[in-house]
This record gives structure tokens, C-alpha cells and sequence, in this order.
């Protein structure tokens, strides 16, 4: 059976490709920024972005992200900006946050 890989470049040529060209234009924020595959938020775990928001902290050497929903976290109001997923939802709120 021929099927496409879930994400990646094989999946979306023409948006890596795209994102491969801005990249190169700006090498300096390249390295802040990386392109990640969301199949086990939407796939796996059913995560409605639209409700739900990813607290992300560091624990113990190891990165934890636990979605919550977006009426009960306190920590939305406090989220540390340098920790936002692009794009945005539809109400221009994070994905993932970092709490300050």
C-alpha cells in the first residue's frame, strides 16, 4: 500500500519548500523557530485547539506540555510569550503557553 506519511515534506512539498526558502532568508531566527507535526495533538489525543490550550513547562530535564481547557488556566493570563505556537487559533490565542 502506498500511503502518505501523516507530515513532513513528503506530505506538503510545496509548504516545505516554502518555509525551506524562508528559513534561508533569515538564518538568525531560523534558529529560534522550528515546524513541528501536530498528529498526535489532533490525531491521537483529539485536542480541540479551539478549547483547549498546552501548558508547557520544564520538569526534571524534560519538557511537559498538558492541554487544559482554556476557561480554567490560570496560567493564560500569565503566559510567558516566548513560548507560543504559530499559527494562532482563530482568536488569535496561543496553542501552547509557558507559564511565567
Amino acid at each position: 500500500m502506498n500511503t502518505k506519511p501523516a507530515c513532513g515534506p513528503e506530505r506538503d512539498p510545496d509548504f516545505f519548500e516554502e518555509v525551506d526558502k524562508l528559513f534561508a532568508r533569515h538564518p538568525e531566527a531560523a534558529r529560534r523557530y522550528a515546524v513541528t507535526c501536530r498528529r498526535l495533538e489532533l490525531d491521537i489525543l483529539k485536542i480541540d485547539f479551539r478549547k483547549q490550550v498546552g501548558v508547557t513547562r520544564v520538569d526534571d530535564g524534560r519538557i511537559v506540555t498538558e492541554f487544559v481547557d482554556r476557561d480554567t488556566v490560570e496560567a493564560t493570563r500569565s503566559a510567558h510569550h516566548a513560548c507560543c505556537e504559530w499559527p494562532r487559533n482563530d482568536d488569535g490565542k496561543c496553542n501552547k503557553i509557558c507559564p511565567e
